[in-house]
This record gives structure tokens, C-alpha cells and sequence, in this order.
């Protein structure tokens, strides 16, 4: 996807291996195919951004259309409202860092209840 800090846009979507079957298997984050871009499904300040039912769509689609497992990330700040606001902050950095952060608990909740989750090797190493 594209994003002004990181992205490929035209990166394969699912796990594959960059150099051959002998190497390093990367395994992207989740995007949904819409439109003729991909966008964010996979977690990070997208999912608090987001409504989760919106969330929660796009990974089932990822699942149900292109039979493909969700990679889900997050990072541990994420969870924590309480954390310090240092100042100085531009508005932008202050809308990515803390917009429904203190939702994102709960959210998380609804999230390991809507999915079946396991560990990375066996969704992407195991696959037939």
C-alpha cells in the first residue's frame, strides 16, 4: 500500500518468498483489494481509526475471497491511554499516535472473539 512513511504499492499482498523458497519468506501486512489500490486491513493506527465493524470486514473478506489467513499487528503503546503526551507535537503526529486509543482495548477483545488466531509458522510455513 501506499503511506507517506512506508509501503510498496505494488508489493504482493500475501506471503511470499523475495529470493526463492531457500530464503527469507516475508509476509506483509493484510490489505484489502479495492478500487485498484490496496488498503490497510491489518491493524496499527488504521484499526483504531476505522470503525472495527469496517475492520472486521475487510479481514473477513480477506479471508472468505482470497482464502488467505490476516496478518493482525499492533504495537504495545497502543493499549496503554494512560501513556505520556510529550509536547511539541504537530497535529498530525498527535492524530496518528493517539486517535481511539482508548478504545483500542476493547476493540482488541472483539477481535481475538470474531477470528481464529495462531502462531505465524504454522499459518504461513505450514501452508500447503
Amino acid at each position: 500500500m501506499l503511506h507517506d512513511h512506508y509501503g510498496m504499492p505494488d508489493a504482493p499482498r500475501f506471503a511470499f518468498y523475495p529470493n526463492g523458497p531457500d530464503g527469507l519468506l516475508e509476509v506483509p501486512i493484510t490489505t484489502v483489494k479495492m478500487g485498484g489500490r490496496n488498503l490497510p486491513a491489518g491493524g496499527g493506527g488504521y484499526f483504531r481509526l476505522l470503525p472495527y465493524a469496517l475492520s472486521r470486514w475487510m479481514m473477513e473478506k480477506v479471508n472468505r475471497e482470497d482464502q488467505e489467513s490476516a496478518l493482525f499487528y499492533f504495537h504495545p503503546w497502543e493499549i496503554d491511554p494512560q501513556q505520556p503526551r510529550p509536547e511539541g507535537l504537530g497535529a498530525k503526529a498527535r492524530f496518528r499516535h493517539y486517535v481511539n486509543i482508548e478504545r483500542m482495548e476493547r476493540r482488541l477483545e472483539l477481535l481475538a472473539r470474531d477470528f481464529k488466531w495462531d502462531r505465524m509458522d504454522r499459518i504461513f510455513l505450514d501452508k500447503p
